[in-house]
């Protein structure tokens, strides 16, 4: 097992190119994420890019 320091170590290593912004987690129902997974790869894109474009709207939409 690594440790924190190591963990982070690897994930630098490993991942060069990879933007240093935190991960966060939440809930999601396993078919619903399945199926966002498969439609962004259909898409040509992350479920990453499509959360945050989504979240992004919702911030900026007026209330």
């Amino acid at each position: 097992m690594y440790t924190q320091q190591e963990a982070w170590i690897w994930h630098d290593e490993s991942m060069p190119n990879q933007p240093k912004t935190p991960h966060k987690s939440f809930r999601i129902p396993p078919d619903l994420y399945a199926a966002a997974q498969d439609k962004a790869a259909r898409q040509g894109r992350t479920l990453t890019d499509v959360v945050k474009e989504l979240l992004q709207r919702y911030v900026d939409d007026a209330d």
